[in-house]
């Protein structure tokens, strides 16, 4: 059990963030949720946080731009996006950046435990 690690997850869609929660929940992580990419920064300024687990397409500010922010505040900060745009395209610097890993929905339970371990792990 991780229960000492803590996701922060930014996901506008109801379903599969609820959805979501449970399967890093089951997996024995703490989770701080956020309805789009300006909570997300705002929860990780109020809590300590391990990794990001963000929707690349959000209202009000995406993830990428979250991400950006929130990587000011901590150049470590390790993230996994995920997007249910095939078309969508993320700056290939950034997806090849450090700590940064893009998986597209829906995302199997299995897949999504083991790529935020893998994350994780990486950063020790």
């Amino acid at each position: 059990m991780h229960e000492y690690e803590t996701i922060l997850l930014a996901e506008d869609d109801r379903f599969v963030r609820e959805a979501t929660v449970a399967i890093l929940e089951y997996g024995g992580y703490c989770v701080i949720t956020a309805v789009n990419g300006q909570e997300a920064v705002r929860c990780f300024k109020e809590n300590r946080v391990d990794m990001l687990l963000m929707d690349v397409m959000m209202p009000v500010m995406n993830g990428v731009k979250a991400y950006q922010i929130i990587k000011q505040i901590d150049p470590d900060i390790r993230v996994l996006f995920t997007s249910g745009y095939t078309g969508e395209v993320l700056d290939r610097e950034l997806i090849e950046a450090k700590n940064v890993r893009l998986l597209h929905k829906p995302v199997p339970p299995d897949t999504l435990l083991k790529a935020v371990r893998e994350i994780l792990d990486a950063g020790r």
